[in-house]
């Protein structure tokens, strides 16, 4: 049997985006004859939690949880107002107090590549005495967060092991890092630490063709997030009394949600629109919102199990994607965008056109992009909100199946090596 060591530091009952592509790729992995061993946190600091994810794992696959953060707890105690831990935002504004600028400005210039490194030392030596017991094909790391890989750097030094990495955001590139840049000397840093990482790992998996544009070189192939076809097999659509706008997820640096709301509330089809927000955003994301409506219904929500939050994409008349802004973000492929496709709701995304998300949408005839300052937003919305009110079925057509797990776990297991080294 070929066996795997995945080394991952988001893993349920971790909730939300970060667990889903391996979550995926799992069960299929087994399903072709491979044996799999996890290592993850045995308490990490997530964004949210979904127990009900746990009961999708397979049980012929090996957890080993090690390690207990208390990253969330410190944070909390040093920012005094008991902020929440940051998740893709290290933003610094003047309301801040000087403390919690103080402490973002420590993260980004001293701690590299992420807080979550403080798990490495305990992961890696599970790792080193999985790996002296039992013989891999291939050991796997993924980021983020990329202190991860540094994880499989130090096995291919000790081990004669095949080593993957897997890129499911930027590193020196990624959004945060781009909107509030750290001192020349910490970028300087997370690049020579990036270029070790790809130029030592057999084998790089990226994401999306111009994130793996700008990492370094190094041997690198291309499998996008996909969707599982078979969770959207049971669901089916139920038209509501209101035109259904729906934003799943979080807001991260860079998303804008004003430039929608401002083209909602010049439609002036008062509560016939529902709007609704939902996710794990904080009470100050949420505010901002309500403040900023005026002419539709708004909803906002928390966190949903990963089910639930399938169903309320499919029961939808319009789904939401939000790029975030900054340069380089052409690259932008989350795991929302092919679960949104898995829905068939049409999609609207804000962002840049020129990026892979708005090709994925025109390739697929599954909705329209725009920037987020264009005027064609409200005509948008407002068109398929016409087509509601007369009846049509709102679903979109195109075809998706490229985009199924069934296609990108066939990329996954050509790079596994048949023989153990």
């Amino acid at each position: 049997m070929k066996r795997i060591l995945l080394i991952t530091y988001y893993f349920p009952p971790c909730g939300g985006a970060p667990v889903q592509r391996w979550l995926r790729f799992i069960p299929r992995l087994i399903d072709s004859g491979y044996g799999v061993t996890v290592i993850c946190p045995e308490q990490g600091d997530y964004p949210s939690f979904d127990p009900s994810l746990l009961e999708t794992i397979p049980g012929e696959v090996k957890i080993i949880r090690c390690g207990k953060n208390n990253i969330k707890r410190w944070w909390r105690l040093l920012t005094r107002k008991g902020d929440s831990l940051p998740y893709g935002n290290l933003e610094r504004s003047e309301e801040d107090s000087w403390l919690k600028r103080l402490i973002v400005w420590l993260r980004l210039n001293l701690v590299i590549p992420d807080m979550r490194m403080v798990w490495n030392p305990s992961a890696l030596n599970h790792a080193i005495t999985e790996l002296r017991s039992n013989a891999y094909n291939a050991v796997i790391t993924t980021g983020p967060p990329q202190s991860t890989h540094l994880i499989g750097l130090k096995l291919k030094q000790m081990f004669p092991v095949y080593w993957i990495t897997d890129f499911r955001d930027p590193w020196s590139e990624i959004h945060y890092l781009k909107l509030n840049p750290p001192g020349k000397h910490a970028l300087k840093l997370h690049k020579h630490l990036e270029q070790r990482v790809l130029s030592t790992a057999d084998m790089n998996v990226i994401v999306s063709h111009s994130i793996a544009d700008q990492l370094p070189e190094g041997n690198k192939v291309v499998i996008y997030n996909g969707f599982e076809p078979e969770q959207f097999a049971k669901l089916s659509f139920s038209s509501g009394e209101q035109f259904r706008i729906k934003y799943i997820g979080m807001i991260t640096a860079g998303q804008r949600l004003e430039p929608l709301i401002n083209a909602m509330n010049d439609l002036h089809v008062g509560s016939t629109i529902e709007f609704s927000v939902i996710g794990k955003n904080d009470k100050a994301v949420h505010e901002k919102i309500k403040a900023a409506s005026k002419s539709y219904s708004l909803k906002i929500s928390d966190f949903l199990p990963h089910a639930k939050a399938l169903e309320e994409m499919v029961n939808a008349e319009l789904l939401v994607l939000l790029i975030n802004e900054y340069e380089g973000n052409e690259g932008m492929l989350t795991t929302k965008l092919f679960e949104y496709l898995g829905s068939r709701t049409p999609i609207l995304c804000l962002g840049n056109t020129r990026g892979e998300a708005a090709e994925v949408i025109r390739t697929c005839d599954a909705g329209n992009c725009f920037e987020y300052e264009d005027s064609g937003v409200s005509e948008y919305i407002r068109s398929v909100y016409q087509s509601w009110k007369d009846g049509n079925p709102l679903r979109s057509t195109g075809i998706i199946s490229a985009y199924g797990t069934t296609g990108q776990i066939g990329k996954l297991l050509e790079l596994i090596p048949d023989r153990r080294p």
